[in-house]
């Protein structure tokens, strides 16, 4: 082995144990004691020669990300295309499989599914009716049959005998009268029988026709809408991009094509913990994988991931999450904590270790300079695992070996005492007022041309039930009312016929008529309705959300949607949130003004999971936060929001986000990173100085948070 000498370059070399002494254990921070002797060079060197000590220490090799607790997340999909009607349901809002989710618009299915519907009914009372024909026609019928049986029997037990002087051609012209009779009356029973059984046949096939023709309609209706295929709660909802507009999510008329992902539902029957990708050979190997919730240790569930699953998942969304299950029996975790996925890969205590910048590496072998007493030579060494500034010694060194490092001892004026406490990040935007739940305020007129006269009211603006939204004039045509009530006098003497011919004999013809003049006379309102309405009014309470742009003059088609009008208690604030900072279960302050022109604050939950976890349909931006009842009402009512909808519609939103308590703090500017692993320089009780490794959890602005390595009550220092 070759040898590497530097110890005939001193003239006069210290005792190994002043050495150590002035150069490894500095009695204070900032300052070093002066060598007892000067120490002469008789060559210049290019860098100083330093040296350092084989110790025992802990090294730390962990893998450490930040999760946030949420429920279990699925994705609903809509299986067609269709135009955007309304959200059905809205975040927070807990769902039962099978409920509608989201409304497209439907058209005259409507309609078409209200007059099938009316069909069926008629249907069926008109089948009552008929059965209760059927069956008084086939009393009548076997009343008839058995009494012309009795009388034929009568006629029977009167057969003359043989010494009978009556003559018996006149009995037997007499018997097959009553014969004749009685197989007449058989055969209208028979009929009467066939004819009820025959038309209850027919009913049962038209009916059977009627209800498929319906639940075809239904089928074509249900197309048009998104249905929930679990239970859950709402925690995410499809948007548009809407160009330099940005994101949004639907509003009416907004077309959503087949297979979009549009919803997303939360389980809360369960709590995971979604964080950065890990790789599952990555958990599997680790010696430990636990989560840290304010400072307590949670147990974990790994939800392994399939290759394949990665890759359809990133190059679907970009981003991929691994999924840890909490196991949390007390109930102590609410959604949106922060936690802390811990992976112990290897944590060696108490090794013998040394500086990796000490290690040289030639041909795969490892070598330190070892001072041998008279001069550092190259000694080989097996070396372990590493934290990135400190190296594990297997084989090659003892504790106390000194070998050559360009070595500056750790120090500083400033010090620290080591104590528990909190860290977090603070979190503040701007919000807007979001109903999602809005209905439309649609032109009600069927019969007649309507044109706008005046638009009422304007765009977030409060309104109570019955208010006039819009003012409109309706041109109707004189002829078909007249038709109308011409066909109701023709009825009505049709009526009094049948009632002056006998109301039991024509009772069903009564019946019949008199429904045909009820109806009749509902499309004679709706006419006369139509032709007189004026105002078109709210139907309840609520804020103006929309409202059309057309001027006085322009038509309004039947089924138009003047503006939309929400529930002023069904109110959200949407905050943007590019970098997915809230989560479902994030407590958040939303401040505002209020009727006097204060200053008030309210504290809400944000209502949907961090869209980052989600498909890219889903990825709006945005964070949902779900408003009080009380407040709601109190923000759109206020006089303050006078200012027309930008003014009515902005809050203020701020909150504490990562938040850890009870965890033990160091001042980040006592923090030396090397390599990403992190050290400090803790202060013995002797006044020693010594550089120590540890892991941290996370930080703030101000501090790291310890995982291990450091303990309560140490006392650093630093420069």
């Amino acid at each position: 082995m070759r040898k590497k000498g530097y110890g005939n370059r001193i003239l006069r070399m210290l005792p190994v144990s002043l050495c150590l002494g002035s150069l490894l254990l500095t009695p204070a921070c900032g300052r070093e004691e002066a060598p007892d002797e000067e120490i002469v060079l008789i060559d210049p060197v290019s860098v100083a020669v330093s040296s350092t000590v084989a110790e025992y220490r802990d090294i730390y090799d962990y893998v450490v990300v930040s999760a946030i607790c949420c429920p279990g997340l699925s994705e609903c999909v809509t299986e067609n295309s269709m135009t955007f009607n309304a959200y059905e349901k809205t975040p927070g809002e807990a769902v039962e499989e099978g409920e509608v989710l989201i409304s497209g618009d439907s058209g005259d299915l409507d309609k078409q599914i209200e007059a099938q519907l009316k069909h069926i009914s008629e249907m069926e009372e008109s089948r009552i009716d008929e059965e209760e024909q059927q069956k008084e026609a086939v009393e009548n019928a076997k009343k008839a049959y058995l009494k012309t049986v009795d009388e034929l029997n009568q006629v029977i037990g009167q057969e003359p005998g043989e010494n009978d002087a009556s003559p018996h051609d006149r009995w037997e012209a007499k018997y097959n009268s009553y014969w004749n009779a009685s197989e007449r009356a058989e055969l209208a029973l028979e009929r009467a029988q066939l004819s009820a059984r025959q038309s209850a046949e027919l009913y049962e096939l038209d009916h059977e026709r009627a209800q498929q023709v319906l639940e075809e309609l239904y089928r074509q209706k249900n197309v048009k809408m998104l249905t929930a295929e679990r239970s859950g709660v709402v925690v995410g909802l499809g948007f548009v991009n809407r160009g330099s507009y940005g994101a949004d999510f639907y509003y009416a008329g907004d077309w959503i094509g087949e297979n979009t992902v549009s919803m997303a539902l939360g389980d809360t029957s369960v709590k995971e913990l979604r964080c950065d990708h890990l790789n599952n050979s990555d958990v599997n190997k680790a010696e430990d994988v636990y989560a840290l919730i304010n400072g307590k240790r949670y147990e974990v569930q790994y939800e392994s991931m399939s290759s394949e699953e990665y890759e359809r998942i990133s190059e679907k969304n970009g981003k991929v999450y691994s999924c840890f299950h909490i196991l949390d029996g007390a109930d102590e975790i609410e959604y949106g904590t922060f936690a802390t996925i811990v992976m112990e890969k290897e944590h060696r205590k108490g090794v013998l270790a040394v500086p990796k910048g000490t290690i040289t590496y030639e041909s795969g072998e490892a070598y330190v300079y070892l001072f041998d007493g008279d001069s550092f030579n190259e000694h080989p060494v097996v070396t372990g695992i590493s934290d990135g500034q400190y190296t594990e010694i297997l084989s090659g060194l003892k504790e106390g070996d000194v070998i050559k490092a360009e070595f500056k001892p750790a120090g500083g004026s400033n010090e620290a005492v080591l104590a528990k406490g909190k860290v977090h990040s603070d979190f503040s935007a701007s919000g807007f007022l979001y109903y999602p739940s809005a209905k439309r305020i649609m032109n009600p007129v069927e019969y007649g041309t309507v044109y706008l006269d005046e638009v009422c009211v304007s765009r977030y603006e409060q309104v109570q039930a019955g208010q006039v939204i819009a003012r409109v004039h309706v041109v109707t045509d004189g002829v078909d009312i007249e038709r109308a009530r011409r066909e109701i006098q023709r009825l009505n003497e049709q009526l009094e016929f049948w009632i002056a011919d006998g109301e039991e004999d024509n009772k069903y013809l009564i019946k019949n008529t008199r429904s045909q003049i009820e109806e009749k006379q509902k499309n004679l309102d709706k006419m006369l309705n139509d032709s007189g309405l004026t105002e078109i009014r709210a139907d309840f309470d609520g804020i103006i959300t929309e409202i059309t742009e057309k001027k006085a003059g322009e038509l309004l088609n039947t089924g138009y949607v003047i503006g939309r009008l929400a529930d002023a208690q069904s109110c959200f604030v949407m905050v943007e949130d590019e970098n997915g900072k809230l989560a479902y279960g994030s407590k958040v302050t939303v401040s505002y003004k209020d009727d006097s022109g204060q200053e008030k604050t309210v504290e809400s939950m944000v209502a949907t999971v961090n869209p980052l976890m989600l498909d890219k349909g889903l990825q709006s931006g945005y964070a949902v936060v779900k408003l009080p009842l009380e407040v709601a009402s109190e923000i759109a009512g206020s006089r303050q929001n006078t200012q027309g909808w930008w003014s009515i519609s902005r809050v203020g939103v701020k909150a504490e986000l990562r938040v850890v308590n009870d965890v033990l703090l160091v001042p980040k500017r006592a923090v030396k990173d090397v390599s990403g692993s992190t050290y400090v320089t803790v202060v013995e009780d002797n006044g020693a100085r010594r550089t120590v490794a540890f892991v941290p959890g996370g930080s703030d602005s101000e501090n790291y948070w310890v995982i291990t390595g450091l303990s309560e009550g140490m006392r650093i220092c630093w420069e």
